[in-house]
């Protein structure tokens, strides 16, 4: 698995390197909506390029905007995408993956807790802070949110039931469901951003080949 870490910014501004069809997509929206979207799927096409020894026109990215990332007629590669504040986080990988960016310093509070989370979660995640102090159990609020998200990707599910019905484990770098079943996660945080990634497969370790984006190296 590759994580990079990069803004999103005027360096990215490459919209020779988009195909017909997703320039029309991209007058259907917004500018300051467009001008992300054209800025995050030309990093990934520089990134992905990378990995695949191409050019960055060459990749076979299908990327339509609300939809997640995926390289078209390669099912030996998947790729997930998360930005947050002018910054993106991107994955890329051989098992199917999701992947969650936010500001290391994101407020999830006691109440959302208790309104999103399930009541077994929103107890253990109080008794931590009681135990603990605030910034621990702000801390793992946070985690758990994260995991969630990097799990939403990954199941291309909504997310509201997500977050009620499936519980963080960071001892064990898992998530729960109520019925049993469970998934890999880990959770890293390194200012000003913390982040997720959750995979079908065994958690890898994410190896440094990203040029001038920032490489995220995660042990296992």
């Amino acid at each position: 698995m590759v994580l990079w870490l990069s803004p999103l910014d005027e360096r990215h501004d490459c919209p020779e390197w988009l195909q017909p069809w997703e320039h029309h997509a991209l007058e259907r929206l917004p500018m300051g909506r467009g001008q992300e979207v054209l800025r995050s799927r030309v990093l990934l096409r520089r990134l992905v390029a990378q990995v695949l020894g191409c050019t960055p026109q060459a990749v076979p990215l299908r990327a339509d905007p609300g939809a997640p990332p995926q390289l078209e007629h390669m099912e030996d590669w998947h790729l997930s995408l998360s930005h947050s504040r002018g910054t993106a986080l991107v994955a890329m990988a051989r098992q199917q993956l999701g992947v969650d960016l936010e500001v290391h310093n994101r407020w999830i509070s006691p109440a959302m807790a208790r309104r999103f989370f399930s009541p077994e979660e929103a107890d253990a995640l109080d008794a931590l802070e009681r135990q603990e102090g605030p910034q621990r159990g702000q801390q793992q609020r946070l985690a758990s949110w994260l995991a969630k998200e990097s799990l939403c990707k990954l199941l291309r599910q909504p997310l509201l039931p997500i977050l009620k019905t499936w519980r963080y484990d960071p001892e064990h770098h898992t998530l729960h469901h109520g019925h049993g079943q469970t998934m890999g996660c880990r959770v890293r945080s390194g200012r000003p951003w913390s982040w997720a990634y959750c995979t079908h497969g065994s958690m890898a370790t994410a190896r440094s080949d990203c040029g001038k984006a920032q490489c995220l190296g995660l042990a296992p």
